[in-house]
């Protein structure tokens, strides 16, 4: 049995404007929805969090995702596990807490891992087990459940070992569970903590490889910079890589990766967009040391046999192919979570309801996206969808009492006005006050 873990709900606390917000993925693909502000970037920064806090980078920069009115913020992530033919729910606690620090004689903000904990049930058959806590660290426990560590926190040495890299993981704002220090500790006893070891590097590898996030900083590094940003994830690499015209050195069994994502991409990409198909152009190629290559590369378009700079197309386009090589991983595997702000950002609706409607019949991995193009609520059921309400303390939520020959389109813009559900999902505007106000504003660019 292949090894995979799935996302199967977050909660939220403290994330922007969300003070409290639970989501359970209840099937493959998840569209979020709501009116600007409400809260649904908030749900992909916080996998954006995860993602950096599983790699164990520094969680300085998410300072200012953190509520402007709170010191501390809460994510909570529950997975389905399995590895070895065994099954668990694993349920990974994080709080991240807002801190000043000294850098170079100078205060700057910080963020710091206040707490950390993972907890599990094994699922055997079709029931789980009680959870109980597999191993975790707070300010006042290096380890906790201590129990499970006592012949490890016997050690004096060991003891003070742990203390010592707790200190400087907090310092340096990265997660303790998740760094190299604390897993070397734990070989050295693997008899006694295999299984801990294996749920670990299993989350680790989930970062690492089959969780990807996709922000809107990827179109504005697009449309600024001259640098594409093409998201891979095939059986033999991920991550993003940039395409600049400039020069940059790399493997040369990098650069013939590179070449077969691009390939990989067209297939899709005619079928998505007739007549166009991409190509890998090396401007300039040179050897520098064995097995590495110093090229200049330019991403073109080839469009009934005519040649154009990528960078020269729509922005939906330039969308489209960033994400292609991710989706096609997605829907292929079943391990793999790709997460989209935005995803109808400059595509047509039409496409991008044809697309999700395939998605949604064939794909194996896991899609979460925020959207507004309603046209998606025609082509996803009611469990593929979630909607964000004005209420800050439960900011998420599914329309209830809908019927299957309901238009889920239809309904939530009547729910706008009616009212029905538990919650309000849209803060009423005025169209007279928008009049006024875009009069008010006139008048007062004309006084100046």
């Amino acid at each position: 049995m292949e090894n995979f873990i799935k996302l199967i709900k977050a909660e939220i606390k403290n994330i922007k404007n969300v003070k409290h917000g639970i989501i359970d993925f209840k099937t493959n693909i998840t569209g979020i929805y709501g009116q600007n502000g409400s809260g649904k970037t908030a749900l992909v920064d916080s996998t954006n969090i995860l993602k950096a806090y599983l790699l164990g980078r520094k969680l300085d920069p998410f300072y200012d995702l953190i509520n402007i009115e709170a010191k501390t913020c809460s994510l909570n992530f529950t997975f389905e596990v399995e590895i070895d033919k065994k099954k668990y729910k694993i349920f990974l606690e994080i709080t991240l807490k807002k801190i000043k620090k000294i850098v170079e004689n100078e205060e700057v903000n910080g963020v710091i891992v206040d707490k950390e904990i993972i907890k599990y049930s094994e699922i055997i058959g079709e029931k789980a087990t009680s959870k109980k806590v597999l191993i975790g660290s707070t300010k006042k426990e290096v380890l906790k459940n201590s129990e499970n560590f006592k012949k490890l926190l016997l050690d004096e040495e060991e003891k003070i070992n742990l203390m010592v890299i707790k200190k400087v993981i907090e310092n340096e704002s990265t997660s303790f569970l998740f760094t190299e220090e604390l897993m070397k500790v734990l070989i050295k006893y693997k008899e006694n903590y295999q299984e801990i070891i294996n749920i670990i590097l299993s989350l680790k590898k989930f970062g690492v490889s089959d969780l990807i996030v996709i922000t809107n900083e990827n179109l504005g590094i697009i449309n600024m910079n001259n640098i594409f940003p093409l998201n891979v994830r095939t059986n033999k690499s991920f991550g993003s890589f940039f395409i600049t015209e400039q020069n940059i050195v790399i493997d040369e069994t990098m650069c013939v990766e590179l070449h077969r994502v691009i390939e990989q991409i067209n297939i899709v990409l005619h079928s998505i967009i007739p007549n166009m198909s991409l190509d890998l152009f090396e401007k300039n190629k040179e050897f520098v040391e064995q097995n590495r290559i110093n090229v200049v590369f330019q991403l073109i378009s080839i469009r009934d046999g005519k040649k154009i700079p990528f960078k020269n197309e729509s922005e939906g386009i330039k969308k489209i192919v960033s994400i292609l090589s991710a989706i096609i991983a997605t829907y292929h595997n079943k391990g793999i979570c790709l997460v989209v702000d935005e995803l109808d950002s400059g595509i047509f609706e039409y496409l991008l309801g044809e697309l999700l409607s395939i998605l949604d019949e064939g794909i194996k991995g896991q899609l979460i996206f925020t959207s507004h193009n309603l046209r998606v609520l025609e082509k996803l059921d009611k469990d593929s969808l979630v909607f964000t309400t004005v209420n800050e303390e439960n900011r998420y939520l599914r329309l209830k009492n809908i019927k299957p020959s309901n238009n889920l389109r239809d309904v939530y813009i009547r729910e706008m006005t009616m009212q029905e559900q538990n919650e309000i999902l849209y803060d009423e505007t005025n169209n007279g006050d928008i009049e006024f106000a875009l009069y008010e504003a006139g008048v007062l660019d004309a006084k100046k």
